[in-house]
């Protein structure tokens, strides 16, 4: 399918990478180090796939070879990361105008704008970023649904984009599943004659399915071992700490966006793009039930950063053609409100003095040595910035070797130290303890 752009077409989806790009850009570098408490981890990841080809924590790897030209080229690799986290958001929204471009330039606007500036993608940016990256799959899934003609072409695109998505993130990789099965079954219902939907979904649904098959009975390392997640959601959906309802209020405005998607839908059968919303709005209610766990519903809640931009993008063209500027204006002002209070929330999971006193290890612990680091957060952090220097482990090895040392936060008391055990350092953030 060859697609013609006017100018001003080609002008907005300039436009519609830009504003993610730089926006994304400008959040991320108001830090030197990386955000969040995975921050490290990503780091550590990517030292290891390139200079052993391999991760060295179980994980799906194609996000990763996807960020690995950018760790490569950047000489600080905070910062290449950071590039590469707004390149593919760039990208992301750009594919999402193109999607919906073929029914109106400022539904496709709507769309990319909606999901740039969105406070699901900001947190999903600053710590989940094998989940943020990997949204491009489904959103090049919604583009097939819409822009491809050919019932081929469409189903074999389908099946691969589910094949990326099962190799990219469990989350993407479940909502791309949902997604394909509810479009499929809501065409049958429906009886719509567009075979195109039905063959992508039906192909996207059942690659899924068989990728599930695959990933938990016989190679549960092609997905990293994220497969058995969805068995722990499965086995404990409503988490240990029995939470109420009313003990969470963040899902409400996506619960409320998922009925109007269904509404819209329901109430423009004519449209050729109406099964979207519905299915959008489904996936919605269903991913913020709120009597889901609060682990769960927290992850799960952020999923509304793809899903809600494509409800805004329908509901767009099929407002009035006059009225279209207006509301998108009003849509941009929302989106800026609910922006503004999580961009001042995104930061590092440390302070910078926090990271300079890890520099400093090397001055305490002699090159060479053990190193335990009981608490996760912490360990990346050392991991990251100390990996090369020391053996870095996250309990006391048995027997215990030598020169060995505990590094703890401050805020943990050591207890249960072997004798002879004597304390080096008693930094601000850190201290570290020789054992022996």
């Amino acid at each position: 399918m060859v697609m013609r752009y006017s100018l001003r077409s080609l002008c907005l989806m300039f436009v519609a990478f830009l504003v993610s790009f730089i926006a994304m850009l400008a959040i991320l570098l108001r830090y030197p180090i990386m955000y969040g408490i995975d921050g490290p981890y990503y780091l550590i990841q990517m030292r290891h796939l390139l200079a052993e080809g391999i991760l060295k924590y179980p994980d799906p790897p194609l996000t990763y070879y996807m960020l690995a030209p950018f760790y490569f080229l950047f000489p600080d690799k905070n910062i290449g990361l950071k590039v590469a986290v707004a390149f593919y958001g760039g990208l992301t929204s750009l594919i999402l105008f193109t999607a919906f471009r073929r029914f109106s330039d400022l539904g496709g606007l709507t769309a990319s704008l909606t999901f740039a500036l969105s406070p699901f993608t900001l947190r999903l940016a600053e710590d989940f970023i094998k989940n943020y990256v990997s949204l491009i799959f489904p959103v090049i899934f919604i583009y097939i649904l819409l822009n491809v003609r050919d019932r081929k072409k469409a189903a074999i695109y389908s099946s691969i984009i589910a094949i990326a998505s099962a190799l990219s993130h469990v989350l993407t990789f479940g909502v791309l599943a949902l997604f394909s099965l509810l479009i499929l079954i809501l065409s049958l219902i429906r009886r719509s004659d567009d075979l195109v939907v039905k063959y992508a979904s039906a192909l996207a649904a059942i690659t899924s399915m068989m990728i599930l098959m695959i990933s938990l009975f016989l190679f549960p390392q092609i997905t990293g071992y994220d497969s058995f997640k969805l068995l722990s959601f499965l086995n404990q959906p409503f988490g240990r700490e029995n939470n109420l309802m009313f003990r969470r209020i963040d899902f409400v405005g996506s619960i409320c966006m998922g009925f109007a998607g269904i509404i819209y839908g329901l109430t423009h059968r004519s449209r050729p793009e109406s099964l979207i919303p519905i299915t959008s709005g489904i996936s919605l209610i269903l991913l913020n039930f709120p009597i889901i766990g609060h682990s769960w519903l927290f992850r799960f809640n952020l999923m509304g950063s793809i899903l809600i931009p494509l409800i805004m993008a329908s509901i767009m063209n099929g407002v009035e053609r006059v009225s279209r500027p207006a509301m998108l204006m009003a849509v941009i002002g929302l989106m800026f409100m609910m922006m503004l209070p999580t961009i001042f929330a995104l930061k590092p999971s440390i302070t910078m003095r926090d990271y300079l006193e890890l520099q400093k290890i090397i001055d305490y612990v002699p090159p060479g040595s053990t190193i335990v680091v009981p608490d996760t957060r912490l360990r990346y952090w050392v991991e990251a910035l100390h990996e090369e220097t020391y053996n870095i482990v996250k309990s006391l090895p048995h027997p215990p070797s030598q020169n060995l040392y505990l590094i703890i936060g401050k805020h943990h008391p050591p207890r249960g130290l072997p004798p002879g055990s004597k304390i080096v350092l008693e930094g601000d953030y850190i201290r570290i303890i020789k054992i022996r």
